[in-house]
């Protein structure tokens, strides 16, 4: 009997294993096998290197039948790996491995189990020109009338016209560039340095600013154009994902921030 018990223990799986398997299965698109783990009691929410789990491995392979499993058994949808940040949407939208047709699909199972990140997936999802992903995003609603601001003058640069007439059908509507004459944009001209010593530099030229690396070589290679939407926010000329936010006090330009906002993207103008 003792012989019999210690042979059912050797075949017997460690949970650590079995939460491999469960890692193995959701890269296969293995969704019976997925679910059977579950059931025997492995944590759909198992973490593996960088912080990944299941849900994230499904998501960048574009295994549809193994989302749809993990969501419905309370995957995290919006966990992020610690290596890029990455939530299963970015996957999901910006997939590592072969884009699938169901790479769309899972966008939309994720958004509709609460994924985060609506935004920036609709952006990236433009300048892929991933029509069919635009599509999903824009049948979930509740974009901001900025986010489909940028997204169609994005859409319109590249002249994806059937992602263009998409944006305006959800309502997207071109939003103007406030034009600053010299005396204005000089406000904004000089160095700026976060709390890290880095530099950035802003100079005028052509009626736009531009937003450059400093003595620190930090900062795009070559300066780029934004573009005013206000007196304080600024976006890439060529890129609307790029947020350049000022500070004005006293009508003096004191600090900027790049989005997304952190105290390494808060930068103060030396004067």
């Amino acid at each position: 009997m003792l012989v019999a018990t210690a042979t059912v223990f050797a075949q017997t799986p460690a949970p650590s294993e079995k939460a491999d398997a469960l890692a193995a299965a959701a890269r296969k698109g293995d969704a019976t096998t997925v679910t059977k783990l579950l059931d025997e009691g492995v944590d759909v929410n198992s973490k593996f290197r960088y912080g990944t789990t299941a849900l994230s491995f499904a998501a960048d392979h574009g295994h549809l039948e193994v989302v749809k499993v993990l969501v419905a058994r309370g995957a995290d949808v919006n966990v992020k790996d610690t290596f890029y940040g990455a939530t299963p949407l970015t996957w999901a939208v910006s997939p590592a491995m072969a884009r699938k047709p169901e790479h769309a699909e899972i966008v939309g199972v994720l958004l509709k189990a609460g994924a985060k990140g609506k935004e920036d997936a609709l952006l990236a999802s433009v300048s892929s020109g991933e029509t069919a992903t635009v599509k999903v995003i824009l049948a979930e609603g509740g974009l901001p009338a900025e986010t489909l601001a940028d997204s169609l003058d994005a859409a319109v640069r590249a002249k994806q016209t059937e992602i263009v007439a998409l944006l305006e059908a959800a309502g997207a509507k071109p939003r103007p560039e406030v034009k600053m004459d010299d005396a204005q944009l000089a406000r904004y001209v000089g160095t700026y340095r976060n709390p890290n010593g880095s530099e950035l530099v802003i100079a005028a030229a052509g009626g736009r600013l531009t937003l450059g690396a400093g003595k620190t070589g930090v900062g795009p290679p070559q300066p780029v154009a934004i573009v005013a939407r206000s007196e304080t926010a600024f976006v890439g000329a060529e890129m609307p994902a790029l947020k350049v936010s000022f500070t004005i006090e006293g009508g003096k330009v004191t600090a900027m921030v790049i989005s997304p906002a952190s105290p390494a993207n808060t930068f103060a103008k030396q004067q």
